[in-house]
């Protein structure tokens, strides 16, 4: 990811992220259809019938001083606090960026869990932003046919603008806009700095 945008400078291009935020990432999750990708995906027929015992009929009880309460039928799709979570998340969004990808073929995806990053080259500002607008239009698409929602609040655009020379037109304007949804944002130059690359010095904030 932060290769290419070293490597878009020597073509005199500009690089430009998207970091979309999954709402709700496990509760969002849909048994049947997990189960249906694992399927799919001719995952081993043991592990899915474990997977859909898991998420279907998981139950808790407390003991206190040995005392055993009523067990109760745990209502959250996936559960949380173990390594399984995050490996079943990412089965079920794994046709997210292949899917974007087959419409936007100059954009790259990055997937971290719940969050999702597009990373696009361009000649000039508008190019960039037209791609990221259409990746960010497609994610929501895709979105929407699985139950996933993406919080526009916690959204962020991020910029590589290179200095070197007299490259002032490397310079992503601040001013561009970005659509998400049915919201708008701008490129926020702090975000390179959370990434460990804020003291490059190619990189203008």
């Amino acid at each position: 990811m932060i290769d290419s945008a070293p490597a878009a400078w020597s073509y005199s291009h500009i690089t430009g992220m998207l970091l979309m935020d999954i709402k709700g990432t496990f509760p969002s999750v849909a048994t049947r259809r997990l189960v249906n990708m694992m399927n799919i995906r001719q995952m081993d027929c043991d592990l899915r019938q474990w997977t859909e015992s898991l998420l279907l009929e998981r139950t808790v009880e407390m003991i206190i001083k040995g005392h055993a309460m009523d067990r109760y039928i745990v209502g959250a799709v996936v559960p949380h606090g173990s390594p399984v979570p995050p490996i079943l998340f990412a089965i079920y969004t794994s046709g997210l960026i292949k899917c974007v990808k087959q419409y936007e073929s100059e954009a790259t995806g990055l997937s971290t869990l719940d969050h999702l990053g597009w990373v696009a080259t361009g000649s000039n500002v508008n190019h960039v932003v037209s791609l990221l607008d259409r990746c960010a239009a497609k994610c929501i698409k895709w979105g929407r046919t699985r139950g996933l929602q993406f919080d526009t609040a916690k959204t962020e655009a991020a910029p590589w603008p290179c200095t070197r020379g007299h490259r002032k037109h490397l310079r992503p304007n601040m001013i561009a806009i970005i659509k998400v949804g049915n919201g708008f944002l701008r490129f926020n130059t702090q975000v390179t700095r959370w990434l460990g690359v804020g003291m490059d010095a190619h990189l203008t904030f």
